[in-house]
């Protein structure tokens, strides 16, 4: 008798283990360039293995070309059917690419700043981070189009 107590508590020990479940994956976390950073931009080699590319995507926004076409600047708008056309990406490390990004953006100088904003890629909503051009628009031109070409 005492060997079927022992398998009997061998086997309550089995079913008391606790089973370890997967860690959900954080989401991802994406960045939506419009001007030199996107795919083919003047500036687009300073993310090379840093990012991956998601698709092409869009934000609600008027899109400005600055400094005689030199770079560009989104602007949020509440102004119906008015986007930002440029590229999704997937950062591989939020974290350290964030923080390389703010400073070439001159978030600290105040150039431009990074939000959190709802974007549309292939028809799918994602929340993806953008820099805005946060100084005035003195001579600043509009971009009907949306679309900045820094080439």
């Amino acid at each position: 008798m005492r060997t079927k107590s022992k398998v009997a508590e061998s086997k309550a020990r089995v079913r008391k283990k606790k089973t370890r479940r997967p860690q959900k994956a954080s989401p991802p976390q994406y960045i939506f360039f419009y001007g030199s950073l996107k795919r083919g931009g003047k500036s687009y080699r300073r993310l090379r293995g840093r990012v991956r590319f998601a698709g092409p995507c869009r934000i609600r926004a008027d899109l400005y070309s600055l400094c005689g076409g030199e770079y560009s600047g989104a602007v949020p708008t509440a102004t119906p059917r008015r986007f930002v056309k440029g590229d999704l990406f997937i950062l591989k490390d939020p974290q350290k690419m964030l923080l390389d990004l703010d400073e070439f953006e001159g978030v600290d100088e105040g150039l431009f700043r990074r939000e959190l904003v709802d974007a549309s890629a292939r028809g799918h909503r994602v929340k993806t981070w953008v820099y805005f051009y946060a100084r005035p628009l003195t001579n600043a031109t509009l971009i009907p189009s949306g679309i900045y070409s820094s080439h």
